[in-house]
């Protein structure tokens, strides 16, 4: 019989491997038997929910003692969470500064499936100024805050991103042909910022500069928007240092050693 309050969207499955790995907050370790014990499950689908994680790799089994630990996934997982949650913080004072001392919006945002998503926001002062909000999705090829990340990414990996998600042309000015693509991106390495020239909304215009990781690596990049008829080729000049600062003054807070540097291409 059928519950009658059960939630129709819930997948079963996929409920009971959260719930396994619910358990290994209690208990570092945990044995077949243990686990299907402690959750009511019969062995063999106990056997399939760990086997299922292990091959993921959020399980690790010591075959010797057939017991079962968290495994490396949930470690970088972990990272990237406490690195991303820690960004968004660290980033507020110099981005409060920042749409202080020019009036605009800003942002900081990152790279995911290949987009461009904005993980924190200060709106600037002007009377009009453009207007996002944190979580927006953006295609990273046509935004400043994408192209400063995808600059320095390896050659092979730029060439997974075009294979992978094509360059859309979203405006008359969004640059779709590869080599002219990988042109842009290694002047944006040269000159240290990027500059989304109306690619991705006509009327839009922004500067997007990098921001480093502990490691020195890129990871996140600080954007600057304002309608067009603002941001002359003056007013950008101005505002390129600015942004640059910005960006350099959050990869220090998060204990960046070095300015932004390319990767090795492979």
């Amino acid at each position: 019989m059928t519950e009658p309050d059960r939630d129709p969207y819930l997948i079963a499955s996929l409920r009971k491997g959260l719930e396994v790995i619910d358990c290994f907050a209690a208990r570092d370790s945990w044995s077949l038997t243990e686990l299907a014990g402690h959750l009511g499950l019969n062995k063999a689908t106990a056997f399939r929910i760990l086997h299922t994680l292990q091959d993921a790799g959020y399980l690790a089994k010591d075959e010797e003692s057939g017991r079962f630990r968290l495994g490396m996934k949930f470690y970088s997982l972990g990272k990237s969470a406490v690195r991303h949650e820690q960004l968004k913080w660290q980033a507020l004072p110099p981005l409060l500064h920042l749409a202080e001392s020019t009036g605009e919006t800003v942002y900081v945002g990152i790279l995911y499936e290949g987009d461009a998503v904005c993980v924190q926001i200060v709106d600037g002062t002007e009377l009009v100024r453009m207007h996002s909000f944190v979580g927006k999705r953006s295609p990273a090829h046509a935004s400043a805050l994408g192209k400063a990340l995808l600059a320095h990414l390896p050659d092979s990996e730029v060439d997974a991103y075009v294979a992978t998600y094509g360059l859309k042309r979203l405006t008359a000015s969004t640059i779709t042909d590869p080599a002219r693509f990988r042109e842009e991106l290694r002047q944006i390495r040269a000159q240290g910022f990027a500059f989304d020239a109306e690619e991705m909304a006509p009327g839009l215009r922004c500067i997007g500069a990098p921001v480093t990781d502990h490691t020195g690596r890129p990871f996140a990049t600080v954007s600057l928007s304002a309608p067009a008829d603002r941001m002359t080729p003056e007013r950008v000049a101005a505002l390129v240092p600015q942004v640059r600062s910005a960006a350099l003054d959050i990869s220090r807070l998060l204990g960046s050693p070095s300015l932004p540097r390319r990767a090795a291409a492979t």
